[in-house]
């Protein structure tokens, strides 16, 4: 079996913290491939998590193991949750992010260890030791009910043509990225006139879209990232220093 494990935490690279965990990796399972997808998640930041993992884990093959490690230290003692979903595995705290990146859209149902006296680590690799031997339903437990934070889907009234969302993330080149699907905004606003109103520190409004990002225009305005969602850029500047804007900002999209 080709083992593949991503790793996305908050962790950083400041400190030894990662290496040690790949280290633990290794030592189990020498034939590893550990792939870092981002330690970069601001610190205890979910949505963030939720966003960037669910955005991000389709690129590999089926059958890749990706651990969720956001606001998890190497002494934890939490028992983690597998969660089986398109093909791919997922490993983590029940903390709200398995809900919500995917808990909109299906009814999810995951795995505990059956026996999960051991710390956490232990309890991962012994996962990913099922996992390669294909034998999952040994020594796991259905784990059927997931936690739920309020933080979930953009909220989209068709009736009063409004979406509701808010900012989750702020990239490296500080453009700002939305919980909004492109898919959502193209489907309800459709190539219609809309203002979206963002309300951070200030008041901002954006009336302008693009497919990518653009260098014939100087103010803000929204285009689609590869991530699948809509983000708040601005040719050649860091939008989201300039704007002040911060991930929990909300930004509302009225249209004709």
């Amino acid at each position: 079996m080709n083992l593949i494990v991503t790793l996305l935490s908050d962790w950083r690279l400041r400190d030894p913290y990662v290496s040690m965990f790949k280290g633990s990796l290794l030592s189990v399972f020498p034939e590893v491939q550990i792939i870092d997808m981002t330690h970069y998640v601001d610190k205890f930041n979910l949505p963030q998590t939720a966003l960037l993992m669910k955005s991000g884990y389709g690129s590999f093959p089926e059958g890749s193991i990706h651990l969720i490690l956001t606001n998890m230290s190497l002494n934890s003692t939490f028992s983690p949750v597998l969660l089986p979903h398109n093909g791919h595995y997922f490993i983590g705290e029940d903390n709200g992010v398995f809900h919500l990146m995917f808990g909109m859209e299906t009814p999810l149902k995951g795995l505990q260890l059956s026996d999960n006296k051991e710390n956490t680590l232990s309890q991962i690799l012994k996962f990913i030791q099922l996992i390669k031997e294909g034998n999952l339903a040994q020594n796991t437990i259905e784990y059927p009910k997931f936690k739920r934070l309020f933080a979930e889907m953009p909220d989209h009234s068709a009736s009063e043509k409004r979406i509701e969302g808010q900012i989750v993330y702020i990239d490296a080149f500080n453009n700002a990225v939305t919980n909004i699907p492109v898919s959502m905004f193209k489907k309800a606003v459709n190539g219609r006139a809309f203002t979206a109103s963002i309300q951070s520190k200030g008041s901002w409004i954006i009336r302008k879209h693009f497919d990518h990002y653009t260098a014939t225009d100087d103010e803000m305005y929204l285009c689609n990232n590869a991530l699948g969602y809509l983000e708040i850029a601005a040719y050649q500047s860091d939008v989201a220093i300039l704007a002040d804007l911060e991930p929990g900002d909300t930004i509302t999209i009225q249209y004709e």
